[in-house]
């Protein structure tokens, strides 16, 4: 009888397996998304909602993105803008919320910058070129606060995150609008936040402020069932990482932190950005807002790297 049910089991056990979707996430080798990713495998949250989860390890941003396009995996990490482009080409991409940490605007305390206003005139590192999102924000929020931009009024240098984190700690630079991960390192030597782009996305008008971050998917490739199947277990994630101080000492070697207070504060800073409650029409009109400030400070050049606004990219 054992005999019997053993052998039910063997030739049961490929067609369960077969049934089960498997959900290919595309990540960057050593980046923060690693991390959700790795909470989900090791608490079985994909078995649980009945998927198997795939991370598919690249070297780039821009790798991730290439294999996306390609259909090499389901999903990526993205922002909402991106997803408007590929839409505006024909591609039903569709955007559900990851994280509000985004970026920051960093200095030394000895700097002299403490505001916003504060940067006129001075060496201002940006993060991701002109049209860097955080940095749009910050132009956005000075032109209305401060009476000048940025772009104009300060002596604006371009770089890579880890060259711009070194200047700033060398003196070369006074401030840099930077990436959180790298906003949040810098905290950990004693460069102050002057601004974030949550609060000043908040400040410029824009209620609720929309979170900007989120994973992207085709509607028209991917198992919808198996994308909301994935979805459930990200948020599932996010509360265990939210809510179990415990967990992050297991995940604490992912993270490459150089010491005790940079593990702190990546801890706290991706705490902080989780975003674990369901997208709503609010914040669908708020991102409509945020889109249109955009349009207004990146101008032509903005709206070639976005598209127009649509707010079907939210569906799920």
């Amino acid at each position: 009888m054992r005999r019997l049910l053993t052998a039910l089991l063997v030739a049961l056990a490929p067609a369960a397996f077969a049934e089960t979707p498997t959900v290919r996430v595309a990540v960057l080798k050593f980046g923060t998304v690693n991390w959700l990713m790795d909470v989900i495998a090791h608490n079985g949250l994909d078995a649980a909602e009945g998927y198997r989860l795939e991370t598919v390890e690249l070297a780039g941003g821009g790798a991730t993105a290439v294999a996306f396009q390609s259909g090499d995996v389901d999903l990526f990490v993205s922002d909402w803008f991106w997803a408007l482009r590929q839409r505006a080409a024909g591609r039903d991409v569709r955007y559900f919320p990851y994280s509000r940490a985004v970026g920051r605007l960093m200095a030394r305390p000895e700097s002299g910058v403490v505001t916003l206003c504060d940067i006129e005139g001075r060496q201002v590192g940006v993060v991701g070129g002109p049209l860097d999102k955080s940095w749009l924000v910050f132009r956005a929020l000075a032109r209305r606060d401060c009476g000048f931009d940025p772009d104009r009024a300060s002596g604006v240098v371009a770089g890579a995150p880890p060259l711009l984190s070194q200047q700033l700690v060398a003196g070369s630079i006074d401030a840099v609008s930077t990436y959180w991960h790298f906003a949040a390192r810098l905290s950990a030597v004693g460069a102050e936040t002057v601004e974030d782009v949550d609060s000043a996305v908040a400040a410029l008008g824009v209620a609720p402020s929309p979170p900007l971050i989120g994973f992207l998917w085709r509607a028209d490739r991917s198992d919808a069932d198996a994308i909301a199947r994935f979805r459930r277990s990200a948020v599932a994630a996010g509360r265990i990482l939210r809510d179990d101080l415990a967990e992050w000492d297991r995940v604490r070697p992912l993270m490459m932190a150089e010491d005790d207070a940079a593990f702190e504060a990546l801890r706290d800073a991706f705490r902080a950005g989780l975003v674990v409650d369901p997208w709503t029409e609010a914040d669908t009109e708020a991102a409509r807002l945020l889109h249109e400030t955009m349009l207004e400070i990146g101008g032509r050049a903005y709206e070639g790297e976005s598209g127009p606004f649509d707010r079907a990219v939210f569906a799920e």
